[in-house]
């Protein structure tokens, strides 16, 4: 074979390594960690309410800070045009309120899905997703047992998982402790199924929100693509350093 043959098909195999390398690279719609100090105002609207704290639980993920939530009703993150997509976030519902509250479709103040993991002991519908529209500002809510009879408990931080497609609503959680341990093969027990007839918000703002008299913490705010595992080996990775790795070890071969 002549050495412009075994040129060509060298560039060829490259140019199929590089192509196939950010084919697989998962996008990222939203990452927030709470670090810092501060509440990043470039991916979440101002709130008061909405305070950075060190973590009391001993999770090594949640890193040094986490976001403290208590009252001041529903905030919006920046971007506003999430449609379908997996949402995760970690979750501990305190023992003042019991509850959570997950925004999607956000819209405005009015208008906007809040879907709530009640934790045992809750005042409201405990061991339930409280799947909730709010519509020119009136709520409609359809509270649904927890699937397979799980349990969430106040006082404990869990990974939650949420699939978004067009109006279909699907969530997972497992407790952090155990989820960070091997987040790519992580077992999640599925909690909750629910699908809007009304078809109110194809599209909108993800977020939180918290009545009065409802204390709750998050962390680790993943947003990306269905379809994507960007925990998994070789996807959330730096492209251009896989790259330069794949192509050394062609010319180390050659």
């Amino acid at each position: 074979m002549s050495r412009s043959v075994r040129g060509t098909l060298w560039v060829s195999l490259f140019l199929l390594m590089f192509i196939g390398v950010f084919a697989s690279h998962a996008t990222t719609l939203l990452e927030e960690d709470f670090e810092g100090g501060k509440l990043n105002e470039s991916k979440w609207n101002a709130k008061a309410e909405w305070k950075l704290i060190k973590p009391e639980a001993k999770v090594a993920k949640l890193g040094t800070g986490v976001v403290d939530i208590n009252g001041g009703q529903a905030n919006f993150s920046k971007k506003t045009d999430f449609k379908n997509f997996v949402f995760e976030a970690d979750f501990n519902a305190k023992k003042d309120g019991k509850i959570t509250g997950f925004v999607f479709g956000g819209q405005d103040p009015d208008n906007y899905y809040m879907h709530q993991i009640s934790a045992n002991g809750s005042g409201h519908t405990p061991n339930n997703v409280r799947w909730h529209t709010r519509s020119k500002g009136a709520w409609a809510v359809d509270p649904k047992p927890f699937l397979g009879g799980e349990k969430v408990e106040p006082e404990v931080w869990y990974r939650s998982k949420w699939i978004v497609k067009d109006f279909n609503f699907k969530v997972w959680v497992l407790e952090s402790e155990t989820f960070w341990k091997n987040p790519a093969g992580a077992k999640m027990r599925k909690i909750g199924d629910w699908t809007d007839p009304k078809k109110s918000f194809p599209t909108g703002a993800v977020g939180f929100r918290s009545s009065g008299g409802e204390h709750m913490r998050y962390d680790n705010v993943l947003v990306y693509d269905i379809g994507d595992n960007p925990h998994a080996s070789g996807t959330a990775v730096d492209p251009h350093g896989k790259l330069a790795a794949t192509w050394a070890s062609l010319k180390t071969n050659r």
